[in-house]
């Protein structure tokens, strides 16, 4: 069983939103109330079924938004640990002699609730971009403290998304023989398919 009680969260910058892990304070029922955005009912039954099991079982860690002082669910994000081909001489990965597979994380998922998508409009902001840079960021940047991480990489399931994430500061490889081989042998069965994108360490500021 894990031990919650030693989870000290990032200090955010955010008036609107606070986040806490899945498995605490009883949020494992607050996806009760919860419906991703944008019909992606997989995301739903992920969050829904499977994200305690992953968490118990140390494959990934699984947070929950809520709106500030409330029990109000605004987003679900996830997190693991990962390594991808890097070229250490500089923030462009690519395949060549001195590639090599540094540490890196996976941002999973993200989704916000449908079900609030009301109350978050009236917000004037985009919810997602600021739960990205003011939560998520701050989160990896810990991580990244204390165990070294070289990169923050993602699998946008669609071009869609993918010219989304890139307003986040994500990027595409242009390097076919990259992408080959990424989805030849890094990719699982959750994220084939996908555009895989990263963002520099350095770059999150």
């Amino acid at each position: 069983m894990q031990n919650t009680d030693d989870f000290i969260p990032v200090v955010i910058d955010s008036q609107l939103f606070d986040y806490e892990r899945l498995v605490d304070n009883g949020n494992e029922f607050l996806v009760r109330r919860f419906k991703a955005t944008h019909d992606a009912d997989g995301l739903t039954k992920y969050f829904q079924k499977q994200a305690k099991i992953d968490d118990a079982e140390n494959y990934t860690r699984n947070y929950v938004v809520k709106f500030k002082g409330t029990e109000s669910v605004v987003a679900f994000f996830t997190l693991k640990a990962g390594a991808v081909p890097y070229t250490g001489a500089s923030d462009r990965l690519l395949i060549s002699k001195d590639t090599k597979l540094v540490p890196g994380i996976e941002l999973v998922n993200i989704a916000t609730n449908d079900i609030v998508a009301r109350k978050t409009s009236e917000l004037g902001i985009k919810v997602g971009e600021h739960i990205f840079h003011k939560i998520i960021e701050p989160v990896v940047l810990r991580i990244s403290g204390e165990l070294g991480v070289k990169v923050l990489y993602l699998f946008a399931a669609n071009k869609r998304l993918a010219d989304y994430y890139t307003s986040w500061g994500f990027s595409t490889v242009e390097d076919s023989e990259y992408n080959e081989r990424l989805s030849a042998e890094w990719q699982n069965s959750y994220n084939s398919g996908c555009i895989f994108m990263y963002k520099p360490i350095a770059e999150i500021l």
